[in-house]
Protein backbone atom coordinates (compact mmCIF):
# COMPACT_ATOMS: atom_id res chain seq x y z
CA UNK A 1 0.00 0.00 0.00
CA UNK A 2 0.98 3.39 -0.80
CA UNK A 3 -0.06 6.12 1.81
CA UNK A 4 -0.58 9.54 0.31
CA UNK A 5 -2.71 12.63 0.78
CA UNK A 6 -6.19 12.42 0.54
CA UNK A 7 -7.56 11.59 -2.61
CA UNK A 8 -9.22 14.46 -4.75
CA UNK A 9 -11.82 13.04 -7.73
CA UNK A 10 -13.29 15.37 -10.23
CA UNK A 11 -16.79 13.89 -11.76
CA UNK A 12 -18.39 15.64 -14.96
CA UNK A 13 -22.01 15.83 -15.46
CA UNK A 14 -24.12 17.13 -17.97
CA UNK A 15 -27.92 17.66 -16.07
CA UNK A 16 -28.56 20.98 -14.69
CA UNK A 17 -29.23 20.74 -10.99
CA UNK A 18 -31.57 21.96 -8.83
CA UNK A 19 -31.07 25.30 -7.56
CA UNK A 20 -32.60 25.75 -3.86
CA UNK A 21 -33.81 29.14 -3.11
CA UNK A 22 -32.51 28.93 0.53
CA UNK A 23 -29.55 28.58 2.62
CA UNK A 24 -26.08 29.69 2.35
CA UNK A 25 -24.55 26.03 2.11
CA UNK A 26 -26.54 23.76 -0.64
CA UNK A 27 -26.17 19.67 -1.33
CA UNK A 28 -25.54 18.55 -4.88
CA UNK A 29 -26.17 14.66 -5.42
CA UNK A 30 -24.97 13.22 -9.20
CA UNK A 31 -26.01 10.12 -9.82
CA UNK A 32 -23.36 8.57 -12.04
CA UNK A 33 -23.28 5.21 -13.92
CA UNK A 34 -22.73 1.91 -11.64
CA UNK A 35 -25.29 3.11 -9.00
CA UNK A 36 -22.64 5.58 -7.84
CA UNK A 37 -23.64 8.90 -6.19
CA UNK A 38 -21.23 11.92 -5.00
CA UNK A 39 -22.67 14.35 -3.02
CA UNK A 40 -21.45 17.75 -1.64
CA UNK A 41 -22.04 21.12 -0.22
CA UNK A 42 -21.36 24.14 -2.51
CA UNK A 43 -22.01 27.75 -1.65
CA UNK A 44 -25.61 28.32 -3.13
CA UNK A 45 -24.26 31.88 -4.39
CA UNK A 46 -21.71 29.34 -6.68
CA UNK A 47 -24.24 27.04 -7.31
CA UNK A 48 -26.38 30.15 -8.82
CA UNK A 49 -23.72 31.74 -10.77
CA UNK A 50 -22.80 28.43 -12.75
CA UNK A 51 -26.59 27.51 -13.22
CA UNK A 52 -26.88 30.88 -14.79
CA UNK A 53 -23.63 30.21 -17.22
CA UNK A 54 -25.43 26.82 -18.09
CA UNK A 55 -28.40 28.89 -19.67
CA UNK A 56 -25.76 31.24 -21.31
CA UNK A 57 -24.63 28.07 -23.16
CA UNK A 58 -25.20 26.01 -26.15
CA UNK A 59 -23.30 23.39 -24.77
CA UNK A 60 -21.80 22.52 -21.40
CA UNK A 61 -19.96 20.33 -19.38
CA UNK A 62 -20.08 20.78 -15.24
CA UNK A 63 -17.22 19.63 -12.95
CA UNK A 64 -17.91 18.57 -9.62
CA UNK A 65 -14.35 18.38 -7.69
CA UNK A 66 -13.25 18.15 -4.02
CA UNK A 67 -11.52 15.61 -1.60
CA UNK A 68 -13.09 12.44 -0.80
CA UNK A 69 -14.32 12.37 2.88
CA UNK A 70 -16.30 9.23 2.90
CA UNK A 71 -17.44 6.01 0.96
CA UNK A 72 -20.70 5.07 2.14
CA UNK A 73 -21.72 1.32 1.89
CA UNK A 74 -24.13 2.42 -0.68
CA UNK A 75 -21.47 3.60 -2.91
CA UNK A 76 -22.38 7.75 -1.91
CA UNK A 77 -19.03 9.58 -2.08
CA UNK A 78 -18.86 12.46 0.15
CA UNK A 79 -16.61 15.28 -0.98
CA UNK A 80 -15.24 18.36 1.40
CA UNK A 81 -13.49 21.71 -0.01
CA UNK A 82 -15.68 21.20 -3.07
CA UNK A 83 -15.75 23.17 -6.02
CA UNK A 84 -18.34 23.50 -9.18
CA UNK A 85 -17.84 24.97 -12.67
CA UNK A 86 -18.78 24.85 -16.04
CA UNK A 87 -17.58 25.41 -19.06
CA UNK A 88 -18.36 25.91 -22.86
CA UNK A 89 -18.77 23.22 -25.30
CA UNK A 90 -16.81 24.59 -28.31
CA UNK A 91 -17.95 22.62 -31.48
CA UNK A 92 -15.80 20.75 -33.48
CA UNK A 93 -15.01 23.05 -37.20
CA UNK A 94 -14.19 20.49 -39.79
CA UNK A 95 -10.43 19.86 -41.08
CA UNK A 96 -10.18 21.42 -44.44
CA UNK A 97 -9.72 18.99 -46.76
CA UNK A 98 -5.83 19.13 -48.02
CA UNK A 99 -5.39 16.06 -50.77
CA UNK A 100 -6.94 18.34 -53.28
CA UNK A 101 -3.35 20.67 -53.20
CA UNK A 102 -1.48 18.70 -52.92
CA UNK A 103 -2.33 16.11 -56.16
CA UNK A 104 -1.87 19.83 -58.08
CA UNK A 105 1.74 20.43 -57.06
Amino acid sequence: MITGRIPEITIKFSEKPDLPTEGKKVTVEIQGENNVTVKAEVNRKTLKKQVAKMDEYDEWVGALSGKIANISADGVVELEGAGLQVFEKKKKEPKPDNDKESTAA
